[in-house]
């Protein structure tokens, strides 16, 4: 559910809806004999689209009556968990098989769709997975968590393990005549490392290993839960590659084959002692066919969504609003930039809304940042100090709540990660291009005219002198101090024994819990279940307290319909940042360098940031290339 920016909409005030409801309860006996008939017995059938996120995105209004970018939202988490809870209470349904296309998402939203899986396990329900596509490292991680792994006839598995690749370019930016120089603090903050060095640095390398060696033990760990299967032939099974047809069989990691029309059979064959569909009845005065061959034993199967829908369905309107756990969602690189429709503007709308709502009793702060800006990360933890003075605030890392992400989680009364989130990096990092050269070669003269010695220590044209240098590094050492200090007052350590876990390192959800950082290991079910026992409101009602997105009403010209035809997806991303006035000159320079870099290094995307000018001297952000 999504509370929006304009005035709560009331569909009767209390007096009329009790009047409707008393109109209304004749009907009620009807009502209910017909959602008994109506009830499935079965299997139901359950279509995932490539991407997931925690809550379905409002959308323009316009948009709701484009069935293409209705198909092209994300899964909502939510609703699965919900669908789950419900197929476990109804006796009626037997199992859930889930079909999985290749999917788009982070470790910890594969997680989150693994924990779906384990609810309805626990409720005694059959889950089976198809993959008419097969799938890699993320398809088998998540098809892991089912009873049964069902793959197309022709589809291959990929399991290839992990692996982790950086580009380092600073002889090829040498030889373009431009270099970059990085600041940062410490030695594991290394946002910048892949212009500024020509090798992988040794911290670099430490805890790359470290992180890719956390998630291969939860893959391994995930695939080994399967029966038969040991680590041992799990590592077997990374050492193969491809696997397709009987060879997937015999490694463990699927029990069939199927096309889509043939689900329902395969069903019925794996399941023999489940209801089988009854055949059609067909009409005296259809035309027989000549030869006719009689249909295979299949299960009854029906829709999951109009299951949940059929279950969640109110036939009185209730009589008064009921609170609610708020959900503030931090996504995305964290900027401070007031007139982005979808940056720190929503988040402080956010977190204000919570505050002065008296039904919200307490909120969930859900994190999926690789950080940002400093000052910006600084101005919403501001405001998270000063929601939790009022109400309970419980963070919740997605799938990477790094630097800046953990800056603003800091103050939060609980810490809640997924074992495969990436966090940590608490550090701060400033970088700087610098193309004297470049523009040397292509002709290019400047003539600066300052009115303060410093005036232009940010411009591509020259270096930093001493003094310059000095003042940069009391600038990190300071933002530093105070990144660790509140870190500090957040977790109830002292200073000492937190900043050895600081220094920019990068940590697994489960490595972090080890350490303190992080206080519970799971989903944002797990978070949801902090923020209910901390509320204050009587034990009856904490079950009951649902999630309310607090967001604001997307506008047709704040990117969001781009957004949706461009990626299919409303929830993630920002529109490129604007500062009004005049660019520096580093800020017009550093995208039309990082869209010739892109190609070749596409973990450079936070250094484009970082070269931003002066608005981004100082910023907390992680240096990681994408796992795969």
């Amino acid at each position: 559910m999504v509370r929006l920016h304009f005035a709560r909409v009331l569909l009767l005030t209390t007096p009329l809806r009790a009047v409707a409801n008393v109109l209304k309860a004749p009907l009620y006996p009807v009502y209910a004999l017909a959602r008994r008939r109506g009830a499935p017995t079965g299997w139901l059938h359950l279509e995932l689209r490539p991407r997931l996120s925690e809550f379905q995105s409002a959308l323009p209004s316009i948009a709701r009556f484009v069935p293409e970018l209705q198909l092209r939202q994300p899964t909502p988490l939510a609703s699965l968990r919900r669908l789950a809870v419900a197929a476990g209470k109804d006796p009626s349904v037997l199992g859930v098989l889930v079909e999985v296309p290749p999917l788009q998402v982070g470790w910890s939203r594969a997680r989150g769709l693994r924990d779906v899986f384990r609810t309805l396990r626990d409720a005694g329900k059959e889950v089976v997975v198809y993959l008419p596509r097969g799938g890699g490292n993320l398809e088998l991680y998540v098809a892991s968590g089912a009873s049964k792994i069902l793959l197309g006839p022709e589809a291959t598995f990929m399991a290839l393990g992990l692996s982790m690749e950086s580009r380092y370019i600073k002889t090829m930016l040498g030889k373009l005549g431009v270099s970059v120089e990085s600041f940062a603090r410490k030695e594991f903050k290394t946002a910048a490392e892949t212009a500024a060095r020509d090798r992988m640095s040794d911290p670099q390398r430490e805890q790359l290993t470290a992180l890719l060696g956390s998630l291969h033990g939860e893959l391994v760990e995930a695939l080994g839960a399967r029966p038969g299967m040991s680590p041992e032939r799990v590592e077997a099974v990374f050492a193969a590659g491809f696997l397709r047809g009987e060879a997937a069989i015999a490694a463990g990691v699927c029990d069939g084959f199927a096309y889509e029309d043939q689900l329902a059979e395969t069903l019925a064959r794996l399941y023999p002692d489940h209801p089988r569909k009854p055949e059609a009845k067909r009409s005296p005065w259809s035309k027989p066919k000549k030869k006719r061959t009689p249909d295979a034993p299949a299960v009854e199967m029906h829709g999951a969504g109009a299951f949940l829908a059929r279950s969640e369905h109110e036939f009185f309107f209730p009589l008064r609003e009921r609170p609610y756990v708020g959900v503030v969602r931090v996504q995305g690189a964290i900027r401070d930039n007031d007139e982005e429709p979808r940056g720190i503007r929503q988040t402080f709308w956010a977190l204000r809304a919570a505050r002065e709502d008296e039904l919200c009793v307490g909120v969930v702060l859900l994190v999926n940042s690789p950080g940002g800006s400093a000052l910006a990360s600084d101005r919403i933890h501001r405001e998270v100090v000063r929601l939790k003075q009022e109400k309970p605030v419980v963070a919740y890392f997605e799938d990477v709540a790094a630097s800046g992400g953990y800056y603003i989680a800091a103050p939060a009364d609980a810490i809640v990660a997924q074992p495969v989130a990436i966090t940590g990096s608490i550090g701060v990092v400033s970088a700087r291009l610098l193309a004297r050269d470049l523009l040397a070669k292509v002709g290019v003269h400047t003539e600066v005219l300052r009115s303060a010695p410093h005036a232009d220590m940010f411009s591509p044209a020259r270096e930093l002198d001493d003094r310059e240098r000095q003042i940069l590094d009391t600038e990190l050492d300071a933002f530093y101090d105070n990144f660790v200090r509140l870190v500090a007052e957040g977790r109830r350590q002292p200073v000492d024994v937190i900043e050895p876990l600081a220094r920019g390192r990068v940590w697994s959800g489960r490595d972090a819990a080890a350490r303190g950082l992080v206080d519970r290991l799971g989903g944002f079910d797990i978070a949801l279940e902090e923020v209910r026992r901390r509320a204050d409101v009587p034990d009856v009602q904490r079950a009951s307290l649902e999630p309310v997105v607090l967001q604001m009403r997307p506008l047709m010209g704040d990117g969001t319909l781009r957004r949706l035809l461009v990626d299919g997806d409303a929830s993630t991303g920002a529109d490129s940042e604007h500062h009004g006035g005049v660019a520096s000159p580093l800020a017009q320079l550093a995208p039309a360098v990082g869209a010739l870099l892109a190609p070749l290094a596409p973990d450079l995307a936070e250094l484009v940031t970082l070269l931003g000018g002066p608005e981004q001297a100082l910023y907390y952000a992680m240096g990681l290339p994408d796992i795969r």
